[in-house]
């Protein structure tokens, strides 16, 4: 299908490790600025710096630098506006890690006293935290957090009961819908079940064509609807690089022809994707322009309380966040 001449407003990245040969989890302000201007040249305007699973202290360093980049960037019209920070880990299930290091995975309870620790130091820098609701204190850590942050489902081998338990305590995400989950079986259907009885939860899917098959992901804009939905790249540092191999936690992932590959099997580790490729891929498989428009940028916005406006008041729809075009 010809794309034709198709504006979009600026796009929000709300789950992306790093690009550009950059990474979140190095702790390095002139990294997130690097991953700033490399995509508000890919049509993001705004976007997340989200964690791997790394210790206490790494995780400290990632804040730090995301509050010193996040107000370089508000000052810079070459960079994509930085919302806040993304901790994908260490609340996850380490048989369910991936790529994550499962030497720094942590029980939800375990971790309350972190989370308060950095909202007193960086009020308002955390958006999102990323849980598998089957750990240990998983209950005690939603009605503690689920009303200040968005919490989303992640790397678990969660069944549905336990999954829509999570949402009736406040999750209110599913973290690359069927990737690093359980299956959605015909007598289990697992957490994407769950979300498609709960109409509050968003749904979030990697558009790239590799994650997700182009087909179920026609079935889940089906499913779900677009109002429902939430594009991410879920990209690594080899995003926009050369192919090559680049690290991923403490993982050595390749990076070939678009897709990345780990372990002797070859699994996914994240995308060297971007969104505004990622709006080729759902354009080129009939989704509207104006539902693209929805999953890029308005749900986005909307599920971080964003719409029209960052958390300091100054307006967020700027020169960065106008519309941009492809074809």
């Amino acid at each position: 299908m010809s794309h034709g001449n198709i504006r979009l407003p600026g796009f929000v990245d709300i789950h992306i490790h790093g690009c550009g040969g950059h990474d979140t989890s190095d702790g390095d302000p002139a990294g997130i600025i690097g991953m700033a201007r490399t995509l508000r040249d890919c049509a993001v305007g705004a976007f997340v710096p989200t964690t791997m699973t790394i210790s206490r202290e790494e995780i400290y360093r990632v804040f730090e630098a995301v509050s010193v980049s996040k107000e370089l960037a508000e000052c810079d019209p070459s960079c994509a506006k930085v919302l806040g920070v993304r901790l994908e880990g260490p609340f996850i299930n380490p048989f369910m890690a991936g790529v994550q290091d499962v030497n720094c995975c942590m029980a939800p309870y375990d971790g309350i006293d972190m989370i308060n620790d950095l909202e007193d130091r960086y009020p308002g820098l955390l958006k999102i935290i990323d849980l598998s609701p089957e750990l240990p204190g998983s209950d005690i850590f939603l009605s503690e957090f689920s009303e200040r942050y968005l919490i989303s489902l992640a790397h678990s081998k969660a069944d549905m009961k336990t999954a829509s338990e999570a949402f009736d305590r406040g999750a209110r995400g599913v973290t690359h819908m069927l990737n690093a989950m359980e299956p959605c079986l015909k007598r289990s259907p697992g957490i994407p079940g769950a979300a498609f009885t709960h109409e509050e939860v968003s749904c979030e899917l990697i558009c790239d064509g590799y994650h997700i098959d182009p087909v179920v992901l026609k079935m889940l804009f089906k499913t779900y609807g677009a109002d429902r939905i939430i594009c991410i790249s879920d990209s690594m540092r080899g995003a926009g690089m050369p192919d090559g191999v680049y690290k991923l936690g403490p993982v050595d992932v390749t990076v070939r022809n678009g897709r990345t590959y780990y372990g002797e099997h070859g699994g996914l580790a994240g995308s060297v994707s971007d969104l505004a490729s990622e709006a080729r891929v759902l354009f080129d498989l009939g989704i509207s322009p104006d539902d693209i428009s929805k999953v890029m940028t308005e749900n986005p916005l909307s599920r971080l309380d964003l719409t029209g406006k960052t958390d300091t008041g100054t307006a967020l729809f700027d020169d960065r966040m106008n519309f941009v075009g492809f074809e």
